[in-house]
C-alpha cells in the first residue's frame, strides 16, 4: 500500500506542477516582455551560418527558468516529504538555478551573450557541492558514508564500498556539474532540453521507485526523490507548452542548470552516477561533442570533427529542419531511457 501512495503522490505531484506551470508563465511571459528580457545570441553563431536559422528567435524572451524551479519546488513541498535525499537534491536544484539565474541577469544588463566565465561557474559549483558533502557529514552520517559506495549497472553489489573523500567529492562534482553543464549545452533550439529531459525524469523516477523498494542498492527515502522528480517533469511539461517550436519562451542558464543539477544529484544520491549517463545518453553526447570539437580543433590546428558543435547544431546546418532534430533526438531519447531501464530491471529480476 506505501508503493501505491507513492505512486499517488508522485502523480499529484505531477499534474500540480504542471497547472502551476501554465498559470505562473503566461504572466511570467508578459513581464518578461514588458521588461525586453531577450535572448541573445553568440557571435560565432553568425560565422557558422546559424544566424539566418535563428533570426526570428532574436527577441525571445527567456529566464522560463524561473517558473520551472518554482512550480518543481510548491509541488514537491504540497506532495513530498522532506528527507535528507530531497533536501540535498532541492539544494542542488535551487543553488545551480540561481548560478544560471545570475548568468542570465549578467546578459540582459550587460546586454551581452556573453555571461559568467565558464571557470567561474565551474568554482561556484564545486562550493555547492563541498556544502552538500559537509552537510551531509553533519546532518546525516549515514548518507554520507553511503557516497562513498561506487556502483554500475548490471551489478547487485558495489564495485568499490570506501573510496576515499576526495575521490567521492571529484566523483560528485563530475557527475552532477557535468549533468548540469551538459542540459545546459542541449538547451540549443526549441523544446529539446526540456522533452528530454522530461523522459529522463520519468525513467529516474521508476528507478527511485524501485531502490527504495529493497533493490541494489537500498536506498531507504528514496521514493520521495520520485515525488521530486515529477514535479519537475510537470512542470517541464507545462514549459514545453510554450517552448515546442516556435518557443515563446526559453528557459535560460537558470533553468538548464538547474534540470541538470537535479538529474544529476538525485542519480548519485541513489548512487546510480553511471545510469543517469545512459539514461539521458543525448545530454552525454552533446558534452562529448563539444568536449571532441574543441580538443581536436586545438589538436589539429583548426580543423574540426563537426560541423559545429553542440551536436544539434551539427545536423541543423546539415540541413535538417529545427523539428526535425528535436523530434528525433526525443525518439532518441527514449530509447536511452529504455535501454537505461533494461540495465537496472534486467539483474533484479
Amino acid at each position: 500500500m506505501r508503493y501505491f501512495a507513492v505512486v499517488g503522490r508522485a502523480l499529484g505531484a505531477f499534474f500540480t506542477a504542471f497547472l502551476l506551470g501554465v498559470s505562473l508563465l503566461p504572466p511570467f511571459l508578459r513581464l518578461l516582455r514588458r521588461c525586453h528580457v531577450e535572448q541573445s545570441f553568440r557571435a560565432r553563431e553568425e560565422v557558422r551560418g546559424l544566424a539566418d536559422l535563428h533570426a526570428l528567435k532574436a527577441h525571445t524572451p527567456t529566464m522560463g527558468g524561473v517558473c520551472i524551479w518554482l512550480a518543481t519546488v510548491l509541488a514537491t513541498l504540497a506532495w513530498g516529504k522532506l528527507n535528507s535525499l530531497t533536501l540535498s537534491a532541492l539544494f542542488v536544484f535551487s543553488a545551480f538555478g540561481a548560478i544560471g539565474l545570475a548568468d542570465d541577469l549578467y546578459k540582459f544588463f550587460r546586454h551581452s551573450s556573453k555571461g559568467l566565465s565558464g571557470r567561474k561557474k565551474l568554482l561556484l559549483e564545486a562550493v555547492i557541492l563541498i556544502a552538500l558533502l559537509a552537510g551531509l557529514r553533519r546532518w546525516d552520517l549515514g548518507l554520507y558514508r553511503a557516497l562513498h559506495e561506487l556502483w554500475i549497472p548490471l551489478s547487485v553489489t558495489p564495485l568499490f564500498c570506501h573510496i576515499p573523500t576526495i575521490l567521492a567529492f571529484a566523483f560528485a562534482f563530475l557527475v552532477i556539474s557535468g549533468s548540469g553543464n551538459a542540459v545546459n549545452l542541449t538547451d540549443g533550439v526549441d523544446g529539446l532540453a526540456a522533452g528530454c529531459s522530461i523522459t529522463t525524469c520519468c525513467a529516474l523516477t521508476a528507478v527511485c521507485l524501485s531502490v527504495d523498494r529493497g533493490g541494489s542498492p537500498a536506498v531507504s527515502g528514496a521514493a520521495e526523490l520520485a515525488v521530486l522528480l515529477m514535479s519537475l517533469a510537470g512542470a517541464l511539461l507545462a514549459f514545453l507548452w510554450y517552448n515546442c517550436q516556435p518557443a515563446r519562451i526559453f528557459m535560460g542558464d537558470g533553468g538548464s542548470l538547474a534540470i541538470g543539477g537535479l538529474l544529476g544529484s538525485a542519480a548519485f544520491l541513489i548512487r546510480q552516477p553511471f545510469l543517469l549517463a545512459v539514461l539521458g545518453g543525448v545530454f552525454v553526447l552533446e558534452a562529448l561533442s563539444v568536449l571532441a570539437q574543441v580538443y581536436y580543433f586545438r589538436w589539429t590546428g583548426g580543423r574540426r570533427i563537426f560541423r559545429m558543435a553542440p551536436l544539434h547544431h551539427h545536423f541543423e546546418l546539415g540541413g535538417w529542419p529545427e523539428s526535425l532534430v528535436v523530434g528525433r533526438f526525443w525518439i532518441a531519447s527514449l530509447l536511452f531511457c529504455a535501454a537505461g531501464l533494461a540495465l537496472h530491471f534486467l539483474p533484479r529480476l
